[in-house]
């Protein structure tokens, strides 16, 4: 088989648990792009761990994944609060609890357990899987496109900053 062969088969060969798939989609292209780039930011981190880095460019990672966690959870909790989704305050319990499991990983990496984050990449895989799988779909029906704030991240963080 030749490296540009793109057939069903030799696709389907390359996925890995990295990969955002289809059947994941929430029918919002904002929401689905902030899920794959949880996804990519998983893989950026599993990368770096398995290059034996462990160092700044982990800490720079930790850093990203973080950010990311919090502003994608304000995205998405700022559209479902705008549609009254009735579910709203267990699904924001769930993004609080695993909010504060990233956030003790790392803080432990950076009290130096350096291996600390090493559980974190299939830790964020196999919750985000699950999330979307199992909340997320949930909401599907009731988000529309005008009640996702499309801005980038930073000005949604920005904005929280100001209303707190």
């Amino acid at each position: 088989m030749k490296d540009d062969d793109k057939s069903p088969a030799s696709e389907s060969s390359k996925k890995t648990i990295f990969d955002f798939t289809p059947e994941m989609s929430v029918g919002n292209e904002i929401i689905d792009a902030d899920h794959r780039a949880f996804f990519q930011i998983s893989k950026l981190l599993s990368e770096t761990l398995e290059s034996g880095e462990r160092g700044m460019v982990v800490l720079s990672s930790l850093s990203i994944l973080e950010e990311y966690v919090d502003g994608h959870f304000l995205r998405e909790e700022k559209a479902m609060r705008k549609v009254d989704y009735t579910n709203f305050a267990e699904h924001r319990l769930k993004h609080n609890q695993f909010r504060a499991r990233v956030k003790a990983i790392a803080d432990v990496f950076r009290q130096g357990t350096i291996s600390a984050a090493d559980d974190l990449p299939p830790l964020v895989i196999q919750w985000l899987r699950s999330h979307i799988a199992n909340e997320d779909q949930k909401y599907k029906r009731w988000l529309t496109h005008s009640a996702v704030d499309n801005r980038p991240l930073v000005f949604l963080a920005i904005e929280a900053e100001h209303d707190n």
